[in-house]
């Protein structure tokens, strides 16, 4: 063989040797192998660290006429996930609940036959936290995600001992803050719930809701459901195309802060409590929905990030303090029974009165 050839392969074994190394060095990877815009998700600056972020303040009303609507807005993967400084705290309450085993079957519920779903959501999360968060996640080698917060190496392997003791959603749920869900549509087009791992559901539980259908799970409970949402929502689980992602916001003025939320979140009175509520109890709830279709399986990946906050710091902005009366003044009966109106309204008025002034009193309901 000429030297030519000699120095020709040397090199691209060199070449070969350093992409290699370059690869898993940075602990992004570089072919994703999605068709999600991967490619466009940026780190978060070296000045960025987690404990310091404050939560993003959503707060989905405006000043007008609420109105019952699936709300939905055109996502990217690259607002999917957020972190901020309830990471911790949020981690520790989830590591809590998985390791019980009183509560481990209201926080994580598998269906057989969506092993390679769950799988192919963990890749795609893995893949976005090392590229927007290096600071928090690097690639001890080729298959071991190490998260530096909070000392977890986690071995993804399908034949990694990790399966013996975890299953993919919930390593999902321990790498983010997010509650992750997997739904499977067939072929009459019936959308239904295969999989959760929901550590902060807002008074449902994981359990009662497997296996169901999103008519099983939403009518007769979700006000205007059957009317308005039943037919819309059906088609649109059917035609989300792979790439398509999809947000949405709820929110609730809630009786306590706890994040784990099984008991009853709807339809309550003062009777149940025992106890007269007090503007210290009541909390803004926010979930912020985000919905992606997986490309290799077609699955549908659905989280929930949860956000509470005290009513009287959301008031402190006096805007969104009008607005917010203004959007609750005007529930329908049932969306107000829904919401639990009748629990803390007087109570949501009489701070209102006193944020905004006595002569906006008249504007109360």
């Amino acid at each position: 063989m000429e030297l030519n050839q000699w120095i020709y392969i040397l090199l691209s074994l060199l070449l070969f040797v350093f992409l290699y190394t370059r690869h898993y060095k940075s602990g992004v990877p570089q072919t994703p192998k999605y068709h999600h815009e991967l490619g466009g998700i940026k780190p978060q600056p070296k000045a960025w660290t987690w404990d310091h972020q404050e939560p993003v303040p959503y707060r989905p009303w405006h000043n007008g006429p609420y109105h019952v609507t699936m709300g939905l807005k055109n996502a990217n993967i690259t607002n999917w996930i957020e972190v901020d400084n309830t990471y911790l705290p949020k981690y520790r309450l989830k590591k809590r609940l998985f390791a019980d085993s009183d509560f481990r079957p209201e926080v994580l519920q598998v269906l057989p036959g969506c092993d390679e779903e769950a799988f192919e959501a963990l890749e795609l999360l893995k893949d976005v936290l090392l590229r927007q968060y290096p600071s928090m996640f690097q690639l001890v080698d080729s298959h071991r995600l190490e998260n530096k917060v909070t000392g977890d190496v986690w071995d993804l392997r399908r034949e990694a001992e990790t399966w013996k003791s975890f299953h993919p959603l919930e390593v999902m749920s321990l790498l983010a803050t997010e509650d992750f869900f997997l739904l499977k549509t067939d072929e009459e087009g019936v959308t239904t719930l295969r999989a959760g791992a929901v550590c902060f559901p807002a008074g449902w539980k994981i359990s009662q809701r497997i296996g169901h259908s999103l008519w099983q799970i939403h009518a007769g409970k979700v006000p205007q459901y059957e009317s308005k949402l039943a037919k819309s929502m059906d088609r649109f689980f059917v035609k989300l195309p792979v790439g398509g992602s999809i947000s949405r916001f709820n929110y609730a003025i809630d009786d306590s802060n706890e994040l784990f939320h099984i008991h009853s979140h709807h339809n309550l009175t003062l009777d149940p409590r025992g106890s007269p509520l007090t503007l210290a109890d009541l909390h803004l709830r926010v979930e912020r929905q985000f919905l992606q279709r997986l490309p290799r399986t077609r699955g549908l990946l659905f989280s929930i990030r949860t956000y509470i906050t005290p009513i009287s710091e959301v008031t402190r902005d006096l805007e969104l303090a009008r607005a917010l009366r203004t959007s609750v003044g005007s529930y329908t009966p049932d969306v107000a029974k829904y919401k639990n109106k009748p629990l803390w309204n007087d109570l949501l008025q009489q701070h209102l009165n006193e944020v905004l002034g006595e002569e906006e009193e008249g504007h109360s309901s």
